[in-house]
């Protein structure tokens, strides 16, 4: 036997005052922030690298270029996993957010990393072939510097707005402050783990670009801005790397955190007519969106008990982590040792 629950029967269980209460002020604000930090200071750079011709900022601007388009691609997945659908996708579009970080991770940020450092390589090929092309245009390069000096301004407020939308997402779902890298593992909203992951590669990246095109001025030597440009480019393809690794483990589905296993099996096994949870499974479909299977042993083999226990598993649940949409099924079944001795006693 299984029971599900729709959405409509789980916003009239769910406590809407707990789940009003730890909503997060900051909820979205990451994404859109980021786009309007990353459309001014991408022009900045753009005018900057056709002003200076520094290879630096020539990467900087294809970054940020790149984060733009992310930006874009992620707010259009987040519009479309809420969309209804038909039959071809019971569970809905949730996934969709997860679909769309995938892509920011494989095509616009490798691609923009692999253009970058092409035209870094480029450069420095130029560079070393001919002598009178070391030296430096110091005026140029304090112009590109001082781009760097701004753009970095404008994503470290970025990131603070992710910072704070991570911590009240922490807060939401009752568990305590946990480091930043932590917390980005951990995460299963596949936006913030891009936008977190999109404004500290920003800031390294002006790190490297800004301590290139700084020891070119201080030098007078060209070769250093391309160097700086090489960087960000590398940089760029080795964040490829962390995100698709992130979002493509989210988009063949997680199971939920330990914290909040815990929680689903307090509720469970303290539903009274539950003797034993004997399996349970669990994926999330989206941050807030999970999937639970459980099969239970409840105290007596009639059908019209079991069908009430099932109920009140379902109200347990609910009750117990207000702030999740669950779809659940339940089946009671009866232990045997030989089939069901990973049960969670």
């Amino acid at each position: 036997m299984s029971e599900s629950a729709s959405g409509t029967a789980n916003d009239s269980i769910t406590p809407k005052k707990v789940v009003a209460a730890r909503e997060p002020e900051h909820k979205g604000a990451a994404v859109k922030a980021a786009l309007a930090a990353n459309i001014g200071v991408a022009v900045c750079k753009v005018a900057a690298a056709v002003f200076t011709g520094s290879s630096a900022m020539l990467s900087e601007s294809v970054h940020s270029a790149a984060d733009c388009s992310n930006e874009i691609v992620l707010i259009i997945g987040e519009k479309a996993s809420h969309h209804k659908t038909d039959g071809d996708h019971p569970f809905g579009l949730y996934r969709a957010k997860y679909l769309a970080s995938f892509v920011v991770a494989t095509l616009l940020f490798f691609v923009g990393g692999f253009y970058s450092t092409s035209e870094a390589v480029r450069k420095m090929q130029l560079v070393l072939s001919n002598p009178a092309a070391h030296t430096a245009n110091r005026f140029e390069l304090s112009v590109a510097l001082a781009v760097c000096v701004v753009s970095a301004c404008f994503e470290g407020m970025g990131l603070h707005k992710s910072v704070l939308e991570a911590r009240e997402r922490m807060d939401r779902i009752g568990i305590k402050r946990i480091g930043f890298l932590r917390f980005w593992r951990r995460t299963k909203s596949a936006e913030l783990a891009s936008v977190i992951m999109e404004d500290t590669l920003a800031l390294i990246g002006l790190a490297f670009a800004g301590t290139g095109i700084g020891i070119g001025i201080i030098t007078g030597d060209e070769l250093w801005d391309a160097v700086g440009g090489l960087m960000v480019g590398l940089l760029l393809m080795v964040g490829s790397v962390l995100l698709a690794t992130k979002s493509g483990s989210l988009l063949l589905g997680e199971t939920v955190d330990a914290e909040t296993r815990t929680k689903i099996v307090e509720a469970v096994t303290s539903t009274p007519g539950v003797d034993r949870l004997l399996n349970m499974q669990t994926i999330h479909m989206s941050e807030d969106d999970i999937l639970l299977c459980v099969k239970v042993q409840t105290s007596k083999l009639d059908r019209d008990y079991d069908v009430q226990t099932v109920d009140k598993i379902e109200n347990a649940v609910r009750t117990a982590l207000p702030w999740y949409r669950f779809e659940i099924y339940v089946e009671p079944d009866i232990y045997r040792p030989d089939h069901d001795g990973n049960a969670i006693a």
